[in-house]
């Protein structure tokens, strides 16, 4: 699956090349051939991983446009069809887009309106006019992808209901604050309109429906399924302080506990923060909740593989950051490895414990020692069987492998006890 974080298509296309132009003189057709605009740089490089054909999911994090701008929102849309060719008609048609609608999105004018429902809308038709499918409203959407022996189960999430309502300004303000938000921002000043979307009054949240219906889908699911819940808004606070209160989730906490109870490993993938740590929460007893951001997309993107065992379940995750280095070129990062296997287990025929008791016994061994001493134990699939082993030892913290991100042959593989 990839990744992709808020695009804020207009400021993006406006965003610096990475060059010090102190001669305004020079000319622009060499300079564009020396240095590519960074949102060019991260979806030829997307492309390209499309074509390759390995990717089952493209999903985008939301804020297609800046300050609810409808005509920035369409453009970002086509934008994202035409250079990954995604959606009806289109050669990557059968890669799965979703997409979640952001803060930025939401055209305050319609969010004034009664209905609630109101300001998604004109959202929707634009996905429908560019072929790619809905964001999720009332409802979360629910799509499975990957091969039938090895699913993902993704949920698309609605977390922008209190975006700019009125109804959350509180009411013994609302008649003398919310008309000096109007003529404040009816002079078109941008840094205005960048103070409201950034710190303005509208408490997004998830709907108590939403999240009662992805404590149903979770518990519905077969455990061999990997849930992936994709939303905009972060759910844990920021490392660095974020003074912006009235953007940030009000009932994230509920939808943490929610998740964090639902007895499986789940991924959870959002935007939002403009930066991508991944954290990982538990509870005593419980599985891991393992929260990843994506970066802004002019900023680069993540590539998220789930690896399944033979018998079909989840076992780890593998994050690869694509992000630009000093020198302004797009670099894949280093691999972050976490474990989706939880309470799930997998019989090997006594290969897991005869393993574990070989590492335990030389402590630290290379992995072509693994293969000569513990090979014997297995009849077929050899080096794939004893991998999953080593893989198995890993997800639940017994062995550590060094040098996991190289080939199986540099592995260095150490016991715990």
């Amino acid at each position: 699956m990839l990744q992709i974080g808020d695009l804020h298509l207009p400021s993006a296309a406006r965003s610096q090349r990475a060059i010090d132009q102190k001669d305004h003189s020079f000319s622009v057709e060499l300079r564009n051939l020396i240095s590519r605009q960074p949102i060019k740089a991260v979806f030829k490089r997307i492309y390209k991983m499309c074509e390759v054909g390995d990717i089952d999911a493209i999903l985008l994090m939301g804020d297609m446009t800046d300050f609810g701008k409808l005509d920035g929102y369409k453009a970002g849309l086509d934008y994202i069809a035409n250079a990954l060719q995604l959606g009806t008609g289109r050669p990557n048609q059968s890669i799965f887009c979703g997409i979640v609608p952001g803060n930025h999105d939401i055209d305050r004018e319609l969010a004034k309106q009664p209905s609630l429902t109101a300001k998604f809308a004109p959202l929707n038709a634009a996905l429908s006019a560019a072929g790619l499918g809905q964001i999720p409203v009332d409802k979360s959407i629910v799509e499975h992808v990957g091969p039938t022996d090895a699913q993902c189960a993704i949920i698309l999430m609605n977390s922008c209901w209190g975006c700019g309502a009125v109804e959350y300004i509180p009411v013994e303000f609302r008649d003398t604050v919310g008309p000096a938000i109007e003529a404040a921002i009816a002079k078109g000043d941008p840094k205005v309109l960048s103070a409201y979307y950034d710190r303005q009054f509208d408490t997004p949240a998830f709907s108590d429906t939403s999240i009662s219906d992805l404590v149903e889908v979770a518990s519905e699911l077969p455990q061999e399924q990997q849930l992936v819940v994709v939303a905009h808004h972060n759910l844990l606070p920021q490392r660095l302080t974020r003074l912006a209160p009235y953007t940030e989730l009000v009932n994230s906490g509920a939808v943490r506990a929610s998740l964090m109870e639902a007895r499986r490993p789940i991924l959870y993938l959002h935007g939002h923060i403009h930066t991508d740590p991944v954290e990982v929460l538990s509870i005593p007893g419980g599985d891991a909740l393992v929260c990843v951001s994506a970066p802004a997309a002019e900023a680069g993107f993540n590539l998220i593989e789930i690896v399944f065992t033979r018998s079909g379940n989840p076992l780890v995750g593998h994050i690869w950051p694509w992000t630009f280095d000093q020198s302004a070129i797009l670099r894949q990062g280093e691999r972050l490895t976490v474990p989706l296997i939880g309470k799930r287990r997998r019989s090997l025929d006594n290969g897991l414990a005869q393993v574990y008791s070989y590492l335990l016994g030389v402590r630290q061994c290379y992995w072509s020692d693994l293969l000569r001493e513990c090979g014997k134990h297995f009849t077929t699939a050899i080096e794939e069987q004893l991998q999953e082993c080593v893989e198995l030892l890993m997800a639940d913290q017994s062995i550590v492998v060094e040098n996991y991100s190289a080939k199986r042959n540099s592995w260095i593989l150490e016991a715990r006890i």
